[in-house]
């Protein structure tokens, strides 16, 4: 009996051996065919399972009857036998992610039990072929509903102006959100965003209401962008990826300036129409002095002397187009690797980024590289931490957009020299547009280092604790060097400006997190305490007096010191610290009644000790309506929730440091060493600037999850505004730090997808997002403030009870008179003058309405993608055409050349048109010599645009083709950016504006356009 049993035995382990089978597979995206590392492979009521690798690629020890789930962060599920396991597995994006996870501050949360307004996009819509560009930032354009991306110059390297949910601040410079990069709290631009690798980025997580922002105390009322680096992942084979493509900017511009025929006409008819004037004051000069008829004469005798004396080349030559790089280069490659062990993952990359200025010169070119390492050391320690390195140089910038404005159009094409090499004039002293960008050599060198290192200790199944230091130190080095050669430089023989900054700021964090589930009551807690500490020094000096010749620009040449009025500007330093503790809790019940809360309490080195410290709370809840037991035999909707929150956040950021101090400046005096008041006088009682926000939204999935969608209304109210007040000269100072006010935004977040069905032979998906926000000033503590940069002779960008912030206060023009060819202005007190009584606030900063739409499809190995973004309700006040409008001589003694828009000036009585007369000298209503180009509404135009900002076509390579080269992938691409624009603004760029919505020497963002390759071994 004993062998019979034993052979029994035998026997079944062998027959259970024969059903075992291995299965080998490939995961990949329905849509761009590309593989989904980290996939996840699981067998249905079994314990057996594995994770994708880079490639895709999985390998499983199963049943030969086996169910198989393959799943991924933002695809939709399936099931499939093992059997049927015999080509690439297709996923289907699935546009709500339910069941991914989102970072939520201090910690994750699934994103179907979130009951706040948090937004996300991953590393699909980082790609560089989505995105060329060199700043994080700049990819959310459109992307995401509420937050608004501006470029407001298409210099190479710049960064944009992020805002969320509107405006909240009575300062332009403090309406950006808070930046946490891998736990590091990024303040006072501690790490430039362009410092940071697009595609080093894995998520980024926009919390947009108080209840998500709240966690984050008195830096979160602006909203706040978490970013996550990618990692490695814990079992998966090495992987290696290389992804470059090369092409070229260029700026394309409709509008243009005058010809010198058309100059000519405009110069002679400003001068004849003034003596026209003269001579009917003369006719009748009744009320005149003696002197006032003498000068009335001495004027026109000028200006027929200007007139007759106007001797133009024959030559008209467009500055604005020779002024540009129509193929400046732009390049981008990276190579990372990536994988891990059993118990330890890994991930490295660098990254070279250049662009070359599309108009005027100057390079931007970054290298990156990055590490990340996470081990698991035993059951209960994890230990892990990166860092990343960055150079940023800027160097050449010269942007001579004004010249190119001012020049005459006869103006040489070659600058002039003059006899010892040194730039000279054509007419009088304006400078050569092409002039201007020789002879200078400048430099901007920024060096970065960021990351963290952290412990995660397993104290209990159920609890976790977790310490973190983040820390980023950035040096900044600046050399201008004007040579005697060049414009700038020659009046004191050369000049060279050094300045630089050394900066070290890091954050400590130390929180427990619970996790707990008893029956149908689920409990998430959090509670921690976190240091922030940010150190700033500043240096720099001046050198003048350098030999006139070319290519000395060392500071060892120089002669002599610069101004020592500058020394207390360009050297200083600053330290800022700041505690807060914090706690949340999460409960669910049945998976579908969901509450959350959370409180912080924060306090900053910059506030007075009596003010330091401030409490910030906040409550939300939601109900998972798809979840009850009514909605489970329904076959239409998949998901659907509602939730709501309330909340409070803070902002510190308005404040300067040492703000509530009065404090001594160093300066000097009769060449000593000497002390005086600073510019602003300290204020002991300002506090923090609060913002309560309530939210409600909805969450749907229908069809199997085939249409998506997401709506949010908001009101938010942000108290004690933090600004600065003007104040008496006799306090030696100019202004004071103070809570002036409160201000309110509201409106409607929209999130729509559609895609198609799973297994289509043709697979898309359209997605669309849109932004309604109301912004209005509730209460100031002034009759206005002042929002954005002074502009001397322009609009003032100002902050008016009533409106919207970034307000224009100007004169409001009611047209040309068709008699006199003159502006008319609305005299609304009418008294018959028109001074800064009649004054009107304009709202233009703000738009009405933001969004994009996301087109995408794909069939085989061919993929298409564009996205649009659209902004409606947008203004611009164009400050450079209100300088044109002006036909005296400037400074330099030229006329400046005008855009074409003066061609259709009025000319003589009965002309109807918008643009007034070309009249050189006093003359209007107001007898001054800016009547026709005031500040005023006739400035002002509609900026609302529809912009093709990517489009992207790829194919990816079969693998027949790649098995010989060892390639697991390889797709090639063309992608264009910001390709055409449909707007009624008729100068060159509708976004390239300030955020106080006032456009000047804007350089306009430029249409890119590059071929690329992603490879993957």
């Amino acid at each position: 009996m004993k062998h019979v049993y034993l052979l029994s035995l035998a026997c079944m382990l062998s027959a259970g051996a024969f059903a075992q089978q291995v299965i080998r597979g490939t995961v990949r995206d329905s849509l761009t065919r590309a593989p989904i590392p980290g996939a996840t492979i699981k067998v249905v009521n079994g314990t057996g399972g594995v994770t994708a690798n880079e490639k895709g690629e999985f390998e499983l020890r199963v049943p030969a009857n086996a169910k198989l789930q393959i799943s991924s962060i933002g695809f939709e599920p399936v099931m499939l036998t093992a059997a049927a396991i015999v080509r690439p597995i297709m996923l289907v994006t699935s546009a709500m992610e339910l069941k991914s996870t989102v970072v939520v501050g201090y910690g994750t949360q699934q994103r179907r039990n979130v009951t706040t307004s948090i937004s996300s996009i991953g590393a699909k819509d980082l790609q560089p072929q989505n995105n060329i560009v060199s700043d994080v930032g700049k990819a959310l354009q459109g992307r995401i509903p509420g937050v608004t991306v501006v470029s407001s110059s298409g210099t190479p390297g710049g960064a944009p102006t992020i805002q969320i949910r509107g405006v909240q601040s009575a300062s332009a410079n403090s309406a950006a959100p808070l930046i946490v990069i891998d736990g590091l709290v990024v303040e006072g631009g501690a790490v430039a965003l362009n410092s940071l690798n697009p595609q080093d980025v894995e998520t980024i997580d926009v919390l947009k209401d108080a209840a998500s922002a709240a966690i984050y105390g008195a830096r979160g009322s602006t909203g706040v962008i978490i970013i996550t680096t990618k990692k490695g992942r814990m079992g998966a084979k090495p992987s290696f990826s290389v992804n470059a493509y090369t092409g070229f900017n260029n700026v394309p511009t409709t509008r243009r300036m005058l010809t010198t025929d058309e100059y000519k006409s405009a110069f002679s008819d400003s001068r004849n129409n003034r003596i026209a004037d003269i001579d009917r004051i003369l006719a009748n000069p009744v009320g005149l002095t003696p002197a006032q008829i003498s000068r009335l004469g001495s004027e026109k005798t000028r200006l027929g002397s200007e007139v007759s004396g106007l001797n133009m080349a024959d030559r008209s030559i467009d500055w604005i187009d020779r002024i540009k790089n129509k193929t400046a280069p732009v390049t981008n490659i990276q190579a990372s690797m990536n994988g891990g062990g059993e118990k330890n993952s890994y991930y490295m990359s660098i990254a070279r980024y250049s662009e070359q200025a599309a108009m005027g010169t100057g390079q931007y070119e970054r290298y990156t590289g990055k590490i990340d390492v996470t081990q698991q050391v035993g059951n209960w320690l994890k230990l892990g931490g990166n860092i990343n390195l960055s150079q940023g140089v800027n160097k050449n910038n010269s942007y001579p957009i004004v010249s190119a404005f001012n020049a005459r159009p006869d103006t040489p094409e070659e600058p002039v020299r003059r006899p010892d090499g040194s730039l000279g004039y054509y007419v009088g002293q304006q400078q050569h547009p092409l002039g201007e960008m020789l002879e200078n050599d400048n430099k901007r060198k920024q060096q970065t280092w960021f990351g963290n290192v952290f412990a995660e200790v397993k104290l209990h199944r159920t609890l976790q604790f977790r310490s973190q230091l983040a820390a980023n130190k950035y040096n900044i080095n600046s050399n201008d060097f004007q040579s005697p050669l060049g414009y700038l430089g020659y009046n004191n023989k050369g000049s060279l400006k050094v300045t630089g900054s050394d900066n070290f700021n890091y954050n400590v964090d130390n929180y427990l997190t619970y996790n707990n589930r008893w029956n149908d009551l689920g409990l998430t807690a959090t509670a921690g305490q976190t240091f922030y500490s940010m150190e700033s020094s500043n240096f720099g000096y001046e050198l003048n007096g350098f030999p006139r010749v070319p290519g000395i620009t060392g500071g060892q040449a120089a002669a002599s010191y610069g101004s020592v009025f500058g020394i207390g500007s360009l050297n200083g330093n600053g330290k800022e610290t700041s505690e807060a503790y914090f706690a949340r809790l999460g409960f669910d019940y049945k998976d579908r009644y969901l509450l959350g809360a959370s409180l912080r309490t924060d306090g900053s080195s910059k506030l007075a000790r009596n003010n330091r410290y401030s409490w910030f709370p906040a409550v939300s809840a939601g109900w998972d309506i798809s979840r009850e037991q009514f909605m489970l035999s329904q076959k239409v909707v998949n998901h659907l929730k509602l939730r709501s929150s309330y909340g409070l956040s803070g902002n510190i950021r308005p404040l300067a440091q040492n703000g509530a101090e009065d404090l001594m400046q160093g300066t000097t005096y009769i060449g000593d060493a000497a002390l005086k008041i600073r510019d602003l006088v300290g204020n002991p009682n300002v506090r923090w600037e609060q913002t309560k926000q309530f939210d409600a939204g909805i969450d749907a999935a229908l069809f199997n999850n085939r249409v998506n969608l997401t709506v949010d209304y908001y009101n938010k109210t942000t108290d004690k505004l933090m600004s600065n007040r003007n104040i008496p000269w006799e306090f030696g100072a100019t202004n004071i730090p103070y809570n002036v006010g409160s201000v309110r935004n509201q409106g409607f977040d929209m999130e729509l997808s559609v895609a198609s069905a799973t297994g289509s032979a043709i697979s898309w998906r359209v997605a669309t997002n849109m932004n309604l926000n109301r912004n209005r000033v509730l209460s100031l503590a002034d009759t206005m403030a002042q929002f954005g940069t002074f502009i001397f002779g322009g609009p003032q960008s100002t902050v008016k009870v009533g409106e919207s912030v970034g307000s224009v206060l100007v004169y409001r023009s009611l047209g040309v008179d068709p008699a006199t060819g003159d502006m008319i202005y609305d005299d609304l007190n009418k008294d018959g003058m028109i001074n800064a009584k009649d004054y009107v606030n304009i709202p233009i900063a703000l738009p009405k309405f933001t969004g994009g739409t996301t087109l995408s499809a794909g069939y085989k190995g061919v993929t298409v993608e564009a996205l649009f973004y659209y902004v409606v309700g947008s203004k611009i006040y164009d400050f450079y055409e209100q300088t044109l409008r002006n036909y005296d001589l400037d400074w330099f003694g030229v006329m400046p050349n005008k855009f074409d828009i003066v061609n259709s000036r009025w000319r003589k009585p009965g002309d109807v048109t918008d643009v007034p007369r070309a009249v050189a000298g006093q003359h209007g209503q107001g007898n001054v010599t800016n009547w026709n180009s005031m500040a005023s509404t006739q400035f002002i135009y509609n900026a609302s645009y529809v912009r093709l900002r990517n489009l992207t076509v790829g194919y990816e390579l079969p693998k027949s083709l790649l098995q010989r080269a060892h390639l697991t992938r390889a797709k090639v691409y063309a992608s264009a950016q910001n390709l055409f624009t449909i707007t009624k603004y008729i100068g060159f760029d509708p976004e390239a504006a300030s955020n106080s919505g006032i456009v000047s020497s804007n350089v306009p963002n430029p249409r890119s356009m590059v071929l690329g390759v992603d490879l993957s071994f």
